[in-house]
């Protein structure tokens, strides 16, 4: 299947089973539970939103014991039928995760994650080489540092593993999984699940991988998924004469379906009619208006819509439709309200023909909020 036909293909057909937490578990009853079932994340659900628990989050934790989900989750979109696999992908290789769930009518009906994504297209990759799609010279380790030092790296920049390196060569990796498994109470170690201990004040190499999956940068990105599916891990560390060169982890592969428009800017819809007409006719219209704003605004980067649906007192639905625009100088947004979803989105173009007519020819800009993607507002997110 080409990529452009996957990215096409709804959700729902390479949708799992999906198992939904309570809030008001225990971090050590999570923690239990992904690794019973070999997951680097779980979802949570509270109320009318869903969010989610990963690695990650479970490295911030002080005490596994006493400690509530509810304080580490965070709150990711939803998709529902008629959202496609190009969504999903540009959605969690943006919120560095590697699934998401699937609503309709909302209740919980399945989710997507990046391995089944990943294993649909690798196929048509064969000529692609890793050294096209690594993320190269990755943040490394040497094998003397503590584990406290690479957990406050994950925590800091995101990510789940890092190359551990002994006189200048690959020693192993270290993982979130591994930090975090090692951490439950058992009879031999700390009874109380205290993270402030000093067992993150080990040696990395007592929790580095040895065995790793290692390719070259020569090798194709289908012999490097082959080798981390067989392994059963989610990263290869790429080399060239046994120098370390760069890492693939599936959010790399996200890379290869992440949503583009035919101008190039990255752009998604979270929250999709599940007629399928309508939610083509709001794809299309979404589309035009970030074609006129990119010919006013030439540096725009990025677009995003949010659509909820509510019902009135004469069961109605009534649309809000948040749409956000970003730049490197600039990050716009704009809300608006109505019963028919296609003349939500002719507002918004009337918005955006308005906002494009306030660039002049010096390249000045409007006012925008600068928080209104900001990383500490999760809640813009939620739907």
């Amino acid at each position: 299947m080409r990529p452009s036909e996957l990215q096409a293909l709804p959700v729902m057909e390479l949708s799992s089973n999906i198992e939904i937490l309570n809030p008001e578990l225990l971090v050590a009853k999570i923690i239990g539970f992904m690794r019973e079932r070999k997951l680097s994340e779980a979802f949570v659900a509270e109320k009318e939103r869903t969010a989610i628990v990963t690695l990650r989050d479970l490295l911030k934790v002080q005490n596994i014991t006493t400690t509530k989900v509810s304080t580490v989750m965070s709150y990711i979109p939803r998709l529902n039928p008629n959202n496609n696999v190009g969504d999903a992908a540009t959605l969690m290789f943006e919120h560095r995760i590697r699934s998401l769930p699937i609503y309709r009518n909302g209740k919980p009906v399945g989710k997507i994650d990046t391995f089944t994504i990943i294993d649909k297209v690798i196929d048509t990759q064969g000529n692609v080489r890793a050294n096209r799609l690594m993320t190269p010279d990755p943040i490394t380790l040497e094998k003397e540092d503590d584990i406290g030092k690479a957990r406050r790296i994950m925590i800091r920049r995101r990510i789940d593993q890092i190359p551990v390196i002994n006189d200048g060569k690959i020693h192993g990796v270290v993982s979130s999984a591994s930090i975090v498994y090692n951490i439950l109470p058992t009879p031999d170690r700390d009874p109380k699940g205290d993270m402030r201990s000093g067992r993150f004040k080990v040696p990395i190499e007592n929790l580095a991988d040895s065995d790793l999956v290692q390719n070259d940068v020569g090798d194709s990105l289908s012999q490097v998924f082959k080798e981390m599916k067989k392994a059963e891990k989610t990263y290869s560390v790429i080399t060239s004469f046994e120098e370390l060169q760069g890492i693939i982890t599936h959010r790399d592969f996200m890379r290869i379906l992440s949503q583009k428009p035919s101008d190039g800017i990255p752009m998604y819809i979270v929250g999709l009619p599940e007629d399928p007409f309508e939610a083509e006719a709001a794809r299309e219209k979404f589309s035009r208006i970030i074609k006129l704003v990119r010919k006013g605004n030439p540096d725009t980067l990025e677009a995003r819509a949010i659509i909820r649906a509510g019902e009135t007192k004469s069961a109605r639905k009534r649309y809000q439709v948040q749409v956000f625009i970003m730049s490197p100088r600039r990050r716009d947004n704009y809300t608006a309200f109505g019963f028919e979803l296609p003349d939500v989105f002719d507002e918004i173009e009337s918005w955006a023909k308005k906002l494009v007519s306030r660039y002049d020819r010096r390249g000045k800009r409007t006012r925008a909020d600068p928080g209104a993607l900001s990383s500490d507002r999760p809640d813009l997110w939620v739907h």
